[in-house]
C-alpha cells in the first residue's frame, strides 16, 4: 500500500493482514487447538437453530447464511481471502472508500470470531453442550473481547445495510463479475455481491435483522456470566442437534 491509499483501503489492507497472521498461526500450531473443528461445527449447529424463526422468512434467509455461516459461524475462506489480499490496489480504483471500510469490517468480525473460537477450543473439556460451552466462556473470561464482537454485529449490520441504499454500489459489484471471474478473483465477488443482495432483498427489515442477533447474543452472554448452564434454552432449548 502507499501514502496516497485512502482510509478504507489501509483499514481493509490492514484487517486482511491480521486475518492472515491469525490463519497462519493456527495452520502452524494446529495441534495445540484440537477442538477448534468441533466447537466450529457446534457453533453453525447453534447459530442456525437459535435464528431458525429468521431463517424461515423468505427475506431473511440469505443473509442468516451470509451473516451468520460466513462472518461469524466460523467457516473456512481462506482462497477468498486470499484474493481479496491480491485485489486491494485494483478494488480502490473502482469501490467508494466506504465500501472498503465496511469490507474491512467484515474481515475483522471474521476474525475476532476465529479468535474467540480457537481459544474457547482450548479450554473445552469433556462433551461439548451448552453447559460445557457455558463453563468454557467462564474459564477463558474473555468478556471483553466477547462484547466488542457482539457490537461488531451490530455496527456492521447497519453499516452493509447504509450501503446497500446507495443503489450504483451494487450496480458496481455485479457489473465487477466477468473481470473477476477473469482475473481469478470470482470467489471475493460473489462474496460481495451475495452480501449486499442478502441486504438488498431485507430491505427496511434489515434493522430488525440486525437488532435480534445483537440482543439474542447479549442475552445469553448474560446469562453465561450469571452462572446459568443453558444460555441458549429460549430458542433451542437443550440442543443443538450436530
Amino acid at each position: 500500500m502507499s501514502n496516497n491509499d485512502s482510509p478504507g483501503a489501509l483499514h481493509l489492507a490492514d484487517q486482511i493482514g491480521q486475518s492472515q497472521r491469525l490463519l497462519g498461526h493456527l495452520e502452524q500450531h494446529d495441534n495445540a487447538y484440537p477442538r477448534l473443528l468441533e466447537l466450529q461445527h457446534w457453533q453453525r449447529c447453534r447459530l442456525r437453530e437459535t435464528y431458525s424463526d429468521l431463517r424461515s422468512h423468505e427475506r431473511f434467509s440469505t443473509a442468516c447464511v451470509f451473516f451468520l455461516e460466513e462472518l461469524y459461524g466460523g467457516r473456512d475462506m481462506r482462497e477468498r481471502d486470499r484474493q481479496l489480499e491480491r485485489v486491494v490496489p485494483i478494488m480502490q480504483r473502482f469501490l467508494p472508500d466506504h465500501l472498503l471500510h465496511a469490507i474491512g469490517e467484515a474481515m475483522r468480525l471474521q476474525r475476532i470470531s476465529m479468535d474467540l473460537d480457537a481459544q474457547l477450543s482450548q479450554v473445552i473439556e469433556g462433551k461439548l453442550d451448552q453447559p460445557e460451552y457455558a463453563h468454557g466462556y467462564r474459564r477463558l473470561d474473555a468478556w471483553a473481547q466477547r462484547e466488542q464482537q457482539i457490537d461488531l454485529i451490530g455496527d456492521l449490520g447497519h453499516l452493509l445495510e447504509r450501503t446497500v441504499k446507495r443503489r450504483m454500489i451494487r450496480r458496481l459489484v455485479r457489473w465487477m463479475h466477468g473481470p473477476s471471474v477473469a482475473a481469478g478473483f470470482g470467489k471475493l465477488q460473489a462474496f460481495l455481491m451475495e452480501g449486499l443482495d442478502a441486504f438488498y432483498v431485507m430491505g427496511d427489515s434489515a434493522d430488525d435483522f440486525v437488532e435480534t442477533i445483537v440482543e439474542r447474543e447479549h442475552q445469553a452472554l448474560a446469562a453465561i456470566r450469571a452462572g446459568q448452564d443453558w444460555p441458549f434454552e429460549p430458542w433451542i432449548g437443550r440442543g443443538p442437534e450436530t
